[in-house]
């Protein structure tokens, strides 16, 4: 009875470590990514930050917990079944709770806006959609002695601009410029240079992607229909946990944790098709909304039912024992 008793304990150290390390790096992501062009990093902001960092990472944390209980279970077998409900238990309870207060958390403790003139340095170019646009000086909101520098396919007989003085805005990263004499303002998301320094290489961006979905979709979910979002995450870790069957593949351990961190990429990858792609599909042709709405947890509860099946029945619990003494 000891593994089984110390099996949520190591599930909750892996866990805490986890969720410690990948919220700095969310947290130092997001400033390069967002903010870096801005202000510069303090502590403040951080700390300010943390808590959305936090929600942000938790799935991956709580995955990766499962993944260390999982290889310890194949180490030191006991119940299969027992092993499983704790995993899944413990897991669904941490997902569940921390979610919730981690987003009550982070809506309580924003960080402090920047200053929009602050996306605009004097002596420097700022992209804005298809403008360059430099400034003199910059005050709160309002910037003086602005050049807007406009592509000739854009604007032909209009180049060059200069006005003494322009209005700034910024709300979700796009900046809307109010020019003296113009209509229309000039808009758009600042391209700031210093952010290439942060930007993920194409399979790690992908990764985020779909990390980025799943956690969207979890928080639509639990701000909407509480019902679902407790759906959508127990048919995630019910998924993962399954998938414990990965690990006794093979006579090569390492292959094996390697094939259970390849299936749980491909499962973001599964619900950023089901939830993007194919379940707009299926709301087209099922009249129950609600229906069409659990589609993707309803496809990943059946691929976990399957998984668990071909465990049972094809996998024997120690088998990973049984090569080791061979």
């Amino acid at each position: 009875m000891k593994e089984p008793l110390k099996l949520p304990f190591l599930f909750l150290f892996i866990l805490l470590c986890a969720l410690v390390v990948l919220s700095a790096l969310n947290v130092l992501f997001t400033w390069g990514m967002q903010e870096a062009g801005v202000r510069g990093f303090s502590l403040g902001w951080a700390a300010a930050r943390l808590p959305r960092s936090a929600f942000e990472v938790l799935l991956p944390a709580v995955v990766l917990a499962l993944v260390g209980a999982g290889i310890r279970m194949v180490r030191r077998p006991f119940s299969r079944f027992l092993g499983l409900l704790l995993c899944l238990a413990v897991s669904y309870a941490c997902l569940v709770n921390g979610m919730i207060w981690l987003r009550l958390l982070a809506r309580r403790s924003l960080p402090a806006q920047a200053v929009a003139a602050q996306y605009f340095s004097p002596g420097s170019f700022t992209r804005v959609g298809a403008s360059l646009v430099a400034v003199q000086s910059s005050d709160g909101q309002e910037l003086a002695g602005v050049l807007v520098a406009t592509p000739s396919a854009a604007a032909p007989r209009a180049r060059l601009a200069v006005y003494p003085r322009a209005e700034v805005s910024v709300v979700d990263r796009t900046a809307r410029l109010r020019l003296p004499g113009r209509t229309a303002a000039l808009a758009g998301e600042p391209d700031l240079q210093r952010t290439a320094v942060f930007a993920p290489d194409t399979f790690t961006r992908y990764f985020l992607r779909d990390i980025g979905v799943l956690v969207a979709d979890l928080e639509r979910l639990l701000a909407g229909s509480l019902p679902e979002f407790f759906a959508a995450g127990f048919a995630l870790l019910f998924l993962c946990t399954a998938s414990f069957v990965f690990l006794r593949l093979s006579r090569w351990p390492m292959l094996n944790v390697l094939l259970l961190l390849l299936a749980v990429r491909a499962y973001a990858l599964l619900w950023h098709f089901l939830s993007v792609s194919a379940a707009p599909r299926v709301a087209v042709h099922v009249t129950d909304a609600l229906l069409a709405r659990m589609f993707p947890s309803a496809v990943m509860t059946v691929l976990a039912v399957v998984l668990l099946l071909a465990d049972i029945l094809f996998v024997p619990a120690d088998r990973w024992k049984r090569m080791e003494v061979e």
